[in-house]
């Protein structure tokens, strides 16, 4: 009779430390080591109703996006009469934000980034007003990836900007001339 119950006492130790290992590990499934253990503990997670992700560990870095745009001046022949301005909206595409204002930027490009028509019809006249004696613009939505948590463990030496993908999304052009206001 001792045996057995020195046997239950062990498997019961052994099932509460596994239930509390699944326990702190479902709810962030996506980490390195969620996904290295859910061969062994999902299983059992999932029969018991604990397979919700809730992330509270970190939450999932967000995509770099921003906008790309080329504003031109061109005479009526097509001739370049000024350099053409290179720029990108937020200007802090990779750098911290610290001020409201820009945060606020990041939050105007990403609305619209929901509808890519609105680099037409909102970001392209913007610019022309910015540049009044601008003859178009060149818009393009960029988005740059983070890369995921194995591509960064299989290439640890190697820098994750390097790692990162850069995606574009909806390209236009805007002819400034329709869009400024002629003085009177």
């Amino acid at each position: 009779m001792p045996r057995v119950k020195l046997l239950s006492k062990i498997l019961l130790s052994f099932w509460i430390v596994y239930h509390l290992f699944a326990m702190l590990i479902m709810p962030n499934v996506g980490s390195y080591l969620g996904r290295s253990t859910s061969p062994f503990i999902a299983p059992y997670a999932n029969s018991i109703g604990m397979n919700a992700s809730w992330n509270f560990f970190s939450p999932d870095p967000a995509y770099v996006m921003y906008i790309h745009y080329l504003v031109n001046f061109r005479d009526n022949d097509g001739n370049l009469i000024k350099e053409s301005v290179d720029g990108f909206f937020p200007e802090e595409k990779n750098k911290s934000i610290s001020s409201l204002f820009r945060k606020r930027e990041f939050y105007v490009m990403r609305y619209m980034v929901i509808n890519p028509q609105r680099l037409k019809t909102l970001m392209a006249p913007w610019l022309c007003r910015q540049y009044p004696q601008s003859t178009s613009v060149e818009l393009e939505f960029v988005v740059e990836t983070v890369p995921t948590l194995e591509q960064a463990a299989a290439f640890h030496g190697d820098n994750i900007r390097d790692l990162s993908q850069e995606m574009q999304f909806g390209k236009e052009t805007v002819s400034c001339e329709e869009n400024q206001e002629v003085p009177q």
